[in-house]
């Protein structure tokens, strides 16, 4: 076949259509995005598996992903109630700080109800004696069911409560209690690929912020700062401006982060700890959204089937720490103001292009798909690759992937894999340890080893485990890093682009086989008959 002939072959190829499918979400932000700016067909087909993306409000069982195929996506992971439960995320979270007490100390002490009932009378009784406690029901979202109390006996044994330690001494900005909203993407779980997104949205509680005392315990829009509450307080002022994104009890949390920077707050170190809490916090995870999903599809060598954007709500304590309070699986997409809609759409988007949800991509994988059936309809059986291939494919893949999401970042920052060898060392040992805890948990644990041990990959040699010296390096070793993934970043480019052309030479040279092969077993079957 001359070139020419192939170039008019591939301008007849017509791409498939992207198609969203819709039914379970509540959110026109998500609709808005689909149909009217990534140009998708939407669909509400609570019964249709004719779709490339489902989004949907809940969470997603692991038999929904085992029947998807290999070009279709879904926005959550199986098992990220992990995280995303405050009784789970408790759990985890205690079990590695008892192992990695400083590394882990971004969390508040917690008590799972009922069962840890008796240490938490001893706390009490010790310690605790005076400290104010924050109980949630197991549950609850919104702010429902909170209350403060600095005694057990306003807490039923019976119930199933998250008990926490209360922050009594936060970070205050004119005069007002806030927090957090950040944004993650988690774009693979084997291994890990997360991403934050540098604009978020900063919650301010609407009642003035005293020193907490019994009588105050109910004053919850001066203790909390969920919108869902603070909202129908009548000091709530709305944004009406995406302009000004610094008005209101809502507001961009880069307005709040400009605001801190003039007050001489160190905003770089801020967001560096902010992105270490992430991190940490999805490795105690990872062992167990990868059994997840790897048990649901063993044949997905390219990671990409599932993809979550979650909700770290983030607080900070007096001395500027912050401090993580919960996770989100779902978190609100309602866009009641300008900002919101502004903030939420951009995301949405970002998040769905860096995936590479598009028509080039979902012909490429179809083929390829189309193409392994006819091998095994030629052959008479399954072709099996050996591990060395495996690994080779998957290291294919991810160089792809790196150089696409390397093109594709929009707002979103790339934190996980790092950049630096010495950092992904740092976080390999809680990788380790989250497996310890997975393994015994689920009794696949086969040799038991003495809780003592020192993990490897921990830069014990030169840098203490201190987050904020880990991360130190001479200005040199910077700017040499800098110039570094500056060149990594063109090379990405150049690969992609010449990777993709190659790709569409070789998926036109199979077809073409594959049409021949197809023709040479219909004369044989003619001859035969």
């Amino acid at each position: 076949m001359s070139d020419s002939d192939e170039n008019e072959q591939q301008r007849k190829i017509v791409l498939p259509q992207i198609i969203m499918n819709v039914c379970d979400t509540q959110y026109q932000v998500v609709r808005y995005v689909g149909q009217e700016i990534l140009k998708w067909k939407l669909i509400a087909e609570p019964e249709s598996w004719d779709w490339d993306v489902y989004w949907t409000d809940s969470g997603v069982h692991a038999e929904m992903l085992s029947k998807m195929k290999q070009h279709q996506k879904v926005n959550h992971f199986p098992g990220m109630y992990i995280l995303a439960r405050k009784n789970n995320l408790g759990k985890q979270l205690t079990k590695m700080r008892r192992r990695f007490p400083k590394e882990f100390k971004f969390f508040p002490f917690t008590w799972m109800l009922p069962s840890d009932a008796q240490d938490l009378k001893e706390y009490m009784k010790g310690k605790g004696r005076d400290e104010i406690l924050i109980v949630k029901p197991e549950a609850s979202c919104q702010g429902r069911g909170i209350f403060l109390t600095k005694s057990l006996d306003f807490i039923s044994p019976t119930e199933r409560y998250v008990v926490q330690k209360y922050l009594g001494d936060p970070f205050l900005i004119d005069g007002l209690k806030f927090d957090f909203r950040i944004y993650v993407l988690v774009a693979g779980c084997d291994p890990l690929r997360i991403f934050i997104y540098t604009e978020g949205l900063a919650r301010f509680a609407t009642e003035k912020y005293i020193t907490p005392h019994p009588t105050n315990f109910d004053d919850l829009c001066m203790h909390l700062t969920n919108y869902a509450i603070n909202k129908n307080n009548e000091n709530f002022v709305f944004n009406e401006d995406v302009q000004r994104m610094d008005i209101g009890h809502k507001r961009s949390m880069s307005s709040v982060f400009e605001k801190l920077k003039q007050e001489g707050r160190d905003i770089d170190q801020l967001w560096m700890d902010i992105k270490q809490i992430i991190i940490k916090t999805l490795c105690s995870a990872q062992p167990f959204l990868k059994h997840q999903y790897t048990t649901s599809q063993p044949n997905n060598l390219m990671n990409n089937m599932c993809f979550e954007i979650l909700g770290f709500d983030i607080i900070l304590d007096n001395s500027f720490t912050p401090i993580l309070l919960e996770i989100n699986h779902s978190p609100s997409f309602t866009t009641d103001s300008p900002l919101d809609q502004y903030i939420k759409a951009n995301l949405i988007e970002d998040a769905l292009v860096l995936m590479n949800v598009n028509r080039e991509e979902k012909y490429r994988l179809i083929q390829e798909k189309h193409q392994e059936m006819q091998k095994r309809i030629l052959t008479g059986r399954n072709i099996r690759m050996t591990q060395e291939d495996r690994k080779a494919i998957i290291e294919q893949y991810q160089m792809i992937r790196d150089a696409y999401e390397d093109e594709h970042l929009g707002g979103f920052e790339k934190i996980y894999p790092c950049d630096e060898e010495y950092e992904t060392d740092y976080y390999t040992q809680f990788l380790t340890y989250a497996s310890d805890i997975f393994e015994e948990s689920t009794g696949t644990k086969k040799v038991q080893l003495p809780p003592n041990r020192k993990i490897t990959g921990s830069p014990q040699k030169s840098i203490k485990h201190d987050a904020a010296k880990i991360y130190a390096q001479p200005l040199r070793v910077v700017v040499q890093s800098q110039q570094l993934q500056s060149r990594k970043t063109k090379q990405h480019t150049l690969l992609y682009k010449s990777m993709i052309q190659q790709q569409i030479q070789q998926e036109q040279r199979k077809i073409q086989i594959i049409m021949k092969q197809r023709e040479q077993v219909q004369q044989k079957q003619k001859y035969i008959q």
